[in-house]
């Protein structure tokens, strides 16, 4: 098949054009999202073009020139072979250059955010990585537009690392962007975890930084920006990650024991709870454990078997399922 995916960079709408470093823009979890979603692509056989606004300012330009059955240009060229559009933050122009008749899926970062009414007529399907992001855009979309789609991670760029550090102090990393109120749950985790005890690291960057610096800075490694190329490198050195979203998605696959905090804490997420805290994309958004059983939830995680832990990423977090689903719903439209 070929995939045509348009992606704005500095205008993207998920971070409202934040997060620019050195004349580039990074967006955490969507382009890691992006990353893992074309290297399956690629791997699965597909050829990939990936149109973006202005490649210059793209995190990952570089990265995908280096992959076989990828190409990345910021000319729309609509004469170019294509059986699949896939419509990820971009202005309507970008899509409006190509036929109607080439199936068109849009990608639904944001749960609760309605795109605009030329992508509601023009796109077949809307792919929600959530329960709750389906529940949200079918208030508006037309009958079996929405579909759930769970997205995963790389199992390939994420391998197993399935032995401890074997660090004198165990080593903690809580990685999540330091914005929407993160910050202070984050900063309630961090005051209860003994960091003696512990080695705490702290990646993650947004409003929060100077204030977690301010309060914790002397006694954890903060850290304000790690490349998604480097993620996989940097979770591999832990012992337990604490996180939500994408990067909990990518410590389980790792096997980091991984607890689980986002709008709010929820602890170690396991085969028992993972299904409703999927629901709100590994947030914990409808949790109320309290974030002063950190220290007791990482010390039972440390004794837990990261192999179980890669096995349910396996099984529920891959995104050779993701790009599965995908060609499924394709066949679908395409008849």
């Amino acid at each position: 098949m070929h995939i045509t995916y348009l992606l704005a960079t500095g205008s993207n709408a998920i971070y409202d054009g934040k997060y620019s470093r050195h004349g580039r823009f990074h967006t955490y979890g969507q382009h890691s999202f992006v990353l893992d979603l074309i290297r399956t692509m690629s791997r699965a056989g597909h050829t990939v073009r990936l149109v973006v606004d202005t490649p210059a300012s793209f995190a990952l330009t570089s990265t995908f020139r280096g992959m076989d059955a990828v190409t990345v240009t910021e000319e729309t060229d609509p004469s170019d072979k294509t059986d699949l559009i896939l419509v990820d933050e971009v202005p309507d122009e970008m899509l409006m250059q190509f036929d109607e008749h080439i199936p068109a899926f849009r990608i639904v970062h944001h749960a609760g955010r309605r795109s605009s009414d030329y992508l509601v007529s023009r796109c077949e399907r809307f792919l929600c990585m959530t329960e709750n992001a389906l529940s949200l855009q079918r208030r508006y979309l037309p009958p079996d537009r929405a579909v759930l789609a769970h997205q995963g991670v790389d199992l390939e760029r994420f391998p197993a690392v399935l032995d401890r550090s074997g660090a004198r102090r165990p080593r903690v990393l809580l990685y999540c962007r330091l914005d929407s109120g993160r910050e202070a749950l984050l900063g309630r985790i961090i005051e209860n975890i003994d960091r003696e005890e512990l080695l705490v690291y702290v990646a993650g960057d947004g409003p929060g930084f100077w204030d977690i610096s301010d309060r914790f800075g002397s006694e954890i490694i903060l850290i304000n920006h790690v490349p998604c190329q480097s993620i996989p490198n940097l979770l591999g050195e832990m012992d337990v990650v604490i996180s939500l979203g994408r990067g909990a998605m990518e410590a389980m696959a790792t096997g980091i024991p991984t607890l689980c905090a986002g709008h709010h804490y929820a602890g170690p997420i396991t085969a028992d709870n993972i299904d409703s805290l999927l629901r709100y994309n590994l947030t914990g958004a409808d949790s109320d454990r309290h974030p002063s059983l950190v220290m007791a939830d990482i010390r039972e995680a440390l004794e837990s078997d990261r192999q179980a832990v890669r096995t349910l990423a396996e099984e529920r977090l891959s995104a050779d399922a993701f790009m599965e689903g995908v060609s499924d719903l394709y066949a679908q439209v395409a008849g």
